[in-house]
């Protein structure tokens, strides 16, 4: 009775090409019950409403920036490794889905025997054989039972033979839907490190701008050192200034040039950067501008929901998922029978010399069905296997959601907070150079001293280090927010 239900199943299945396959879920179906329910509506953080906006490599407004991440968007030897490695899956999609098909093989044969026989000939004793050593070319067994003590042939054919197994329970289509979820995967993942190379060389462009204008800060302080140092210098030889307050202002301006030095170190070193992943060699040479761009003012942020569809790296883990879920399917199928079938036919001539000439035509028609029945607990560990890593697929899809929804609501606390600095910073920036101002006409008014300018000097430029600093962090933080929501772009490489 099992076996007629076993074929009153199979039959119809084989009839149609075969069960249809379960498909995996996908998005927030992945997640627990829980985990679904945490994710709110908006996020947290303050943020800009509506869809978000493609191209957001162009929202910078910096034909120079776009230019050097086209430029590594090309030349990058990681992305080109990522790129083979999606045109290799591909394959592997192409041969999984080859044993669907039947095997066709068509075989030619020319082949000489020799043979010497001694011993007791004529006694019905088939001669001794080695056998195979390797590809198999042999037309068939020599002369046996012979009489003579020697002989020689010639064997000649041409033949085709083909076997087909039926995909009954879908085991082998389960297979190349696990390849292809996985090429798709590596295809997500291959667009995460397209976008991550991106972020990496706008972040770099803009630590460059930021030493870049270090390095004008520390030149603008430095020069007002050296002028107040010959000031100095000069009241000293007249009797106004002490040796201590030369003291001073030596150590200002000394301070002032190794702050010249660590910017245009950190400048050349963040040359070095882009240069390195737009393959370049890391010269530090590179000519870049020196001032900030000025991107969009707000990025819309879309739902955290959406967040699942449209972020690389989600949509990576997602097909890693679909690929262990079609794993399991091919794990439980192939503890069921299998069903195949071949054919196989030809024609062959022996030519015994001295003797004559053998004609033969063969041909052969087979279907089976095997069923495994113990392989030592093998089929059920590997299945056993593929649920275990479906589960882990699962909790790794979780995870990678999480952290896109942190990167999110981390980016846009950066970007509040951020900008409410650089205001702050922008008006102690105005109100200490024009403490300057006012103490230079104090100081040549007799009413204020050489420390008190060297102390608002000091806090004029520490003021601009800070305000450059929150400038060049809001901008990686966009960057970062972009990368976060998966907004992606497009290039004219592309």
């Amino acid at each position: 009775m099992q076996l007629k239900a076993v074929f009153s199943y199979a039959l119809p299945c084989l009839a149609f090409t075969g069960c249809a396959l379960k498909q995996p879920p996908t998005g927030g179906d992945i997640m627990t019950e829980y985990a679904r329910s945490q994710v709110p509506g908006s996020f947290s953080a303050s943020h800009t409403n509506g869809r978000v906006a493609p191209d957001w490599i162009r929202s910078f407004n910096d034909p120079e920036l776009t230019r050097i991440v086209e430029d590594a968007l090309i030349r990058n030897p990681d992305l080109k490794a990522a790129a083979e490695r999606v045109e290799a899956s591909r394959a592997a999609v192409r041969i999984a889905a080859a044993a669907l098909y039947p095997r066709v093989g068509l075989k030619g044969l020319g082949e000489r025997q020799g043979m010497e026989l001694s011993g007791d000939l004529g006694k019905g004793i088939d001669p001794a054989s080695l056998g195979s050593f390797g590809l198999d070319l042999t037309g068939g067994s020599t002369d046996t039972r012979s009489v003579d003590s020697s002989s020689q042939r010639w064997t000649y054919g041409l033949g085709i033979g083909a076997t087909w197994e039926a995909d009954v329970w879908g085991r082998i289509r389960a297979g190349k839907a696990a390849a292809k979820s996985d090429s798709l995967a590596l295809e997500a993942t291959y667009e995460f490190a397209r976008q991550s190379l991106a972020a990496q060389v706008a972040r770099a462009y803009f630590s460059a701008i930021e030493a870049s204008q270090q390095a004008a800060n520390a030149r603008e302080t430095l020069k007002l050192y050296e002028d107040y140092l010959k000031l100095t210098d000069v009241r000293k030889n007249q009797g106004f200034s002490s040796d201590y307050e030369l003291a001073q202002v030596k150590s200002r301006t000394a301070g002032a040039k190794d702050t010249l030095y660590a910017a245009e170190a950190a400048h050349a070193k963040a040359i070095r950067a882009i240069e390195v992943v737009t393959s370049y060699y890391p010269a530090g040479k590179a000519k870049m501008r020196s001032t900030f761009p000025k991107p969009s003012r707000s990025v819309p942020t879309g739902l955290p929901m959406e967040l699942l569809e449209r972020r690389p790296d989600l949509i990576a883990a997602e097909r890693h998922f679909a690929a262990a879920f079609h794993r399991v399917h091919e794990a439980k199928a192939a503890r069921l029978p299998r069903l195949a079938v071949s054919a196989v036919g030809g024609a062959a001539s022996a030519d015994l010399d001295g003797v004559g000439v053998l004609d033969a035509v063969n041909w052969s028609l087979a279907a089976g069905v095997v069923q495994p029945i113990f392989f030592g607990g093998e089929l059920k560990a590997a299945q056993d296997l593929r649920t275990s890593e479906q589960r882990a697929a699962a909790h790794d899809y979780t995870a990678t959601a999480l952290r896109a929804f942190e990167d999110v609501e981390d980016a846009l606390d950066s970007e509040y907070h951020l900008s409410r600095r650089q205001g702050a910073l922008e008006d102690m920036v105005s109100a200490s150079g024009d403490s300057i101002t006012y103490g230079r006409k104090q100081l040549d008014e007799g009413h204020s001293d050489m420390f008190t300018i060297l102390r608002l000097v000091g806090e004029n430029l520490a003021a601009k280090i800070e305000l450059t600093k929150i400038r060049a962090a809001r901008l990686r933080e966009r960057v970062n927010l972009h990368l976060a929501l998966g907004g992606g772009f497009s290039t004219t490489s592309k």
